[in-house]
């Protein structure tokens, strides 16, 4: 059974959006065209990857079961294609670090900084993941490392944390709580919080901190990136969580950042595909954070 690489890419889109249309913009391409490629790949596997309704679509069983299948084979293309280039070139070892929310710590810069001054030879590129994808695109074979803030769905993948922060909740200015420097979790739980949608579910329920609820939060947005967040809170549609280095970055005109001081820090981690071997350059840049890691002076 032969597959169409483009298909796969469609598949993957779609079952990443769980919609359509936004699988369709994604990739740039007509919504007719995408859902046609999607029925010709099902008609080829022999079932249907997705249920459809008028308002919503989902990943079958089979589905659902087929689709690490489908992005592992894409990832290999992937890397097919770039050691093409890369020979073609004539360029030396290369590196793709994944960056999930994480540009704001102050370790980021400082590991990129450490590993060019290093390793001059290897050539890096960095790309940064919005919140729907906190794996920093090692789900899909983009990224050979990443810097990550897990928890999120893991299975396949390895980690060390290297580095934790106090995580703060997301207000407008005008709101009873904007004046406090600090709240317990149970002073917000009641509050409309915002959904990010298409995101890990972990993720998800460990930025709604739902391990401290006794209902589902009540949801007062959606959204898909931290500008969706701080806009929702702003706007007082809804309330979100950020790590520090988020909130004390800059200023964020209309909004002020409260210390939630009873509930679990946000770790930093380096992350990998557990069975893909680690390239060298990949290695050199986890021992370098390990090191670095070890070397900072408790907090």
């Amino acid at each position: 059974m032969r597959f169409d690489l483009r298909q796969l890419a469609y598949f993957l889109a779609v079952a990443e959006e769980l919609n359509f249309t936004r699988a369709a913009r994604r990739l740039n391409v007509a919504q007719q065209s995408l859902s046609s490629a999607i029925a010709r790949l099902e008609s080829h596997v022999g079932f249907d990857l997705f249920e459809r309704a008028p308002r919503a679509v989902a990943l079958t069983e089979r589905g659902s079961a087929w689709l690490p299948y489908a992005r592992d084979l894409v990832a290999v293309a992937q890397r097919c294609v770039d050691a093409a280039h890369e020979l073609n070139a004539g360029s030396g070892p290369s590196l793709r670090i994944g960056l999930a929310a994480t540009a704001a710590v102050d370790i980021t810069p400082r590991l990129l900084h450490a590993h060019a001054e290093r390793h001059p030879g290897v050539r890096v590129t960095t790309k940064h993941y919005g919140l729907e994808d906190p794996t920093g695109g090692l789900r899909t074979h983009h990224s050979d490392i990443a810097i990550v803030r897990p928890p999120f769905t893991s299975t396949g993948l390895d980690l060390v944390v290297v580095a934790s922060e106090p995580r703060f909740v997301a207000l407008h200015t005008g709101h009873p709580l904007a004046t406090r420097r600090h709240i317990e979790f149970a002073e917000i739980a009641d509050l409309p919080w915002i959904d990010i949608v298409g995101s890990d579910p972990i993720w998800c329920a460990f930025w709604r901190v739902n391990e401290r609820r006794g209902r589902p939060a009540r949801l007062g947005a959606q959204g898909h990136t931290l500008d969706d967040l701080l806009e929702a809170a702003r706007s007082g549609q809804a309330v979100g969580l950020v790590p520090a280095s988020i909130a004390r970055a800059q200023r964020w005109p209309g909004l002020t950042f409260v210390e939630v001081t009873d509930i679990p820090a946000a770790d930093v981690a380096i992350a990998w595909n557990a069975n893909v071997p680690l390239p060298s350059p990949a290695r050199d840049f986890l021992d370098l954070a390990t090191t670095l890691t070890a070397a900072q002076p408790e907090r």
